[in-house]
C-alpha cells in the first residue's frame, strides 16, 4: 500500500519539476513570443494537458519499479493535478490574478492519490479504485455483540477472496471493499466502517444505495499510533447532496424566517439582536451572547504550555542529532574562552545552544530536509501534528454548532460589519486565535444559506454601527469604552449589543457589495420604540448566552464557546479580568534512565505493538 504513495510521490514531484522548467523556458522566450504568439509559444514548449499526460506515460514506460505500483489512468489523474497549477499560473483568473511560479511539493504535501470517475452510462466500466461488496453484506458478514450497535468487526479485518466464475468481483455481494487492478496483480483492501448506532442513518445515506457511488480517492494520515507512523483511508463521493442528520434537519425548518437580526463580533465575543420584520409589530427583541468561558481559557493555556514543551522537545532532539549545523550559545563560548584563558582542555559541546550555522545571507548552509532525526523526533512531530489536526477539526465543528444555535434563535437573514480579520491580528497577535471570529463568521455564513436565508455584509464606513444610537445621535467611542449611554434617549446598554441592534436596521443596495449599506430610518424607529420597552435587552448582565448544541463534550459549559488553539497568553482589551487565569509553572520531576527498547521495523509485530490497521472508509 505504501509503495503505490511512494510511486505517486515520485512520479508528481518529475511532473512538477517539468513543469517548473517549461514555464520557466516560456517566460524566458520573450521573442518566441513576441513573434509567433503566445499560444505557438506555449505549444513548442509543451504547456498543455495532452503533453504532461504524455509526459507522466513516458515516466511510467521507462521506469519498471513505477510499473509494479501505478496505472496508466494513475499518472493521467497525476498529470491533469500539475497541469491544474500550470494553468493557474499562466492563465489570470476573473479578478485578473496569476497563481506563482510552480513548484514540486515535498513527501509531507503528498497524500492524496486522485482516484477515476465512474462512468454511469456503461456497465461494467472498472474505476481506478473500486468499491465492491455492498452495505447489507457487510452488516451480515460482522453481526452485532451488542444490541445498542449495528456492527461488531474484529481488530484486523480480514481482506476478501475474489469469487470464483467468469464474472469475478462484478457478482461480489460480500463486505465491503476496495480493489485497484492493473499493478501486476489485485490489491484488495479491506473496509473498517464506524459502529456507533448513531452512524448507521449516515452510512445509509452514502453506502446504501450502489448506483449513487461515484469516485474513490485514497489518502493518508499521520499518525504516530499507527504502525510505519501513517493511516490510509478511503474517501468515497457519491452523485447526491451531504448527509444531514434528523436533529439539524428539525433545527432548521423550525428557524424563524419573520424575524432581522445583526451580528457584532470582535477579538473575544459575539454578540446578535433580533427583531421582527415587520417594523410595526411591536415587541420581539431577543438579543444573545458568545463568549469563552474560564474552563475554554484554560484549555487553551493548557494546550499552549503543552505546545511550547513539544517544540522545545523537538528542537533538543534535532540538535542533539545535527550538532554540526549549530553555534554554540554565548555562554557555551564564554566557558570555552575562560578554560582557554586558564590552560584547562576544551570540553566537547554535545548540545549546541547557538543559531544555526548560515552564510552572509542568513540562509542556513544545509537545508533543515537533510538533517539526521531520531525515532523520538518524528513520534514527537507526528503527535504534535495529529493533536493540532484534532483541534482545528473541533473548532470547525463547534463553530457549526453555535451558528447553528444563532440561526435556530435569531432567523437566517443577518447583518455583519464587513470588517479585515487581518487588521485585528496585528493588534492581538496570535490571541485572537482563542475565540476565532472569522471561523464563527463562515460558518455563520454557510448555515445562513442553507437555512434559506443569507449574511450581508456592511461597510462600516457607510454605517458606523458602534457610534450610532437607535434614536438618532451619533457619537464616538474609543475602544476602551464598552459601555453606550447616550444623553438624548437615556439609553445604557452594552455596546457590542446596540451596534448588533443598530446592525439588524441596515439594508443594502446592492447585496454583493457593501459600501452600499444604509441605515434604514423605518427599521430604526422601530428599534427605538422596543428599546423603550425592552431596554434591559441590551444590557450584558440580562442577556443569556445562547443555548449550547447537544452533543459529546457540552457538558459543564456555561456559554456557547469555540474551542481554543494554541497560542500566547494575550488578553484583549475588552476581556474581563475574571476570565484570566494564571499558569505557574511545576517543576518536573528528574526522569530515570531505563534500558532502551530495540527499535522494530515499520509494519512488524511485537511485543506492545498492534498489527497493521485495515483501510477506513471516510465519506
Amino acid at each position: 500500500m505504501f509503495g503505490i504513495f511512494a510511486a505517486e510521490f515520485q512520479l508528481r514531484r518529475a511532473l512538477q519539476r517539468q513543469a517548473r522548467a517549461r514555464v520557466d523556458a516560456y517566460w524566458a522566450a520573450h521573442r518566441v513570443r513576441a513573434e509567433c504568439g503566445p499560444a505557438e509559444a506555449r505549444r513548442r514548449f509543451r504547456l498543455s494537458r495532452t503533453a504532461f499526460e504524455q509526459a507522466a506515460y513516458q515516466h511510467l514506460e521507462e521506469s519498471v519499479w513505477l510499473r509494479h505500483h501505478l496505472t496508466k489512468a494513475l499518472a493521467m489523474h497525476l498529470a491533469d493535478e500539475v497541469w491544474e497549477t500550470v494553468d493557474r499560473h499562466l492563465f489570470a483568473d476573473t479578478t485578473g490574478h496569476r497563481h506563482g511560479r510552480p513548484r514540486a511539493g515535498t513527501w509531507w504535501d503528498s497524500t492524496r492519490i486522485p482516484g477515476r470517475a465512474r462512468s454511469h452510462t456503461k456497465p461494467r466500466t472498472w474505476e481506478t479504485f473500486r468499491l465492491v461488496g455492498s452495505l447489507d453484506g457487510h452488516r451480515t458478514a460482522f453481526p452485532p455483540h451488542d444490541p445498542e450497535s449495528a456492527l461488531s468487526q474484529p481488530t484486523v479485518l480480514p481482506a476478501p477472496e475474489r469469487p470464483a466464475g467468469s464474472a469475478g468481483w462484478w457478482a461480489y455481494d460480500g463486505p465491503l471493499a476496495v480493489i485497484l487492478t492493473g499493478c501486476g496483480q489485485n490489491l484488495v483492501l479491506p473496509v473498517r466502517l464506524p459502529q456507533g448506532a448513531g452512524q448507521q442513518s449516515r452510512l445509509d445515506h452514502f453506502l446504501g444505495r450502489r448506483d449513487q457511488w461515484h469516485k474513490i480517492d485514497l489518502v493518508r494520515i499521520e499518525d504516530p499510533k499507527a504502525p510505519g507512523g501513517w493511516r490510509v483511508y478511503a474517501h468515497l463521493m457519491i452523485l447526491d447532496q451531504g448527509w444531514i442528520s434528523p436533529a439539524v434537519a428539525t433545527r432548521r425548518a423550525a428557524a424563524p424566517r419573520d424575524r432581522v437580526g445583526g451580528v457584532d463580533g470582535n477579538v473575544s465575543n459575539l454578540s446578535v439582536v433580533s427583531m421582527p420584520a415587520d417594523p410595526g409589530v411591536p415587541g420581539g427583541l431577543a438579543a444573545g451572547h458568545v463568549t469563552v468561558t474560564p474552563n475554554q481559557r484554560a484549555a487553551a493555556e493548557k494546550a499552549t504550555v503543552t505546545a511550547r514543551r513539544r517544540q522545545r522537545a523537538l528542537d533538543r532532539s534535532r540538535r542533539n542529532s545535527n550538532p554540526h549545523q549549530y553555534l554554540p550559545s554565548v555562554r557555551q563560548q564564554r566557558r570555552a574562552a575562560r578554560r582557554a584563558g586558564a590552560g584547562l582542555p576544551a570540553r566537547s559541546v554535545d548540545l549546541p545552544g547557538g543559531a544555526r550555522i548560515a552564510d552572509a545571507a542568513g540562509r542556513p548552509k544545509q537545508a533543515y530536509r537533510r538533517d539526521t532525526l531520531s525515532t523520538t523526533y518524528r513520534r514527537t512531530r507526528g503527535q504534535h501534528a495529529a493533536d493540532s489536526r484534532s483541534a482545528s477539526q473541533a473548532k470547525h465543528a463547534r463553530a457549526r454548532d453555535t451558528a447553528r444555535s444563532i440561526v435556530a434563535v435569531h432567523g437566517p437573514h443577518l447583518v455583519v460589519e464587513h470588517t479585515d480579520i487581518r487588521a485585528w491580528a496585528r493588534l492581538w497577535g496570535r490571541g485572537i486565535a482563542l475565540f476565532s471570529p472569522g471561523m464563527l463568521t463562515t460558518a455563520l455564513k454557510a448555515e445562513c444559506a442553507v437555512a434559506g436565508g443569507r449574511l450581508l455584509r456592511a461597510g462600516t464606513r457607510q454605517t458606523a454601527l458602534s457610534q450610532q444610537c437607535p434614536c438618532g445621535r451619533r457619537e464616538k467611542k474609543s475602544l476602551g469604552q464598552r459601555t453606550h449611554t447616550c444623553p438624548a434617549c437615556r439609553l445604557a446598554g452594552d455596546r457590542d449589543l446596540v451596534a448588533a441592534a443598530m446592525a439588524a436596521c441596515v439594508r443594502l443596495t446592492h447585496p454583493d457589495q457593501p459600501a452600499t449599506a444604509y441605515i434604514d430610518e423605518d427599521f430604526r424607529a422601530a428599534l427605538a420604540a422596543r428599546v423603550q420597552g425592552q431596554q434591559e435587552a441590551l444590557a450584558r448582565s440580562t442577556v443569556t448566552t445562547l443555548p449550547r448544541p447537544h452533543g459529546r463534550g457540552t457538558a459543564g459549559a456555561a456559554a456557547t464557546t469555540l474551542v481554543a488553539s494554541a497560542g500566547r497568553k494575550t488578553r484583549p482589551r475588552d476581556t474581563p479580568d475574571e476570565n484570566e487565569r494564571l499558569v505557574r509553572r511545576v517543576p518536573r520531576p528528574r526522569r530515570t534512565t531505563q534500558p532502551k527498547q530495540p527499535h522494530l521495523p515499520s509494519g512488524a509485530a511485537g511485543p506492545g505493538r498492534e498489527p497493521q490497521q485495515p483501510l477506513r472508509l471516510n465519506s
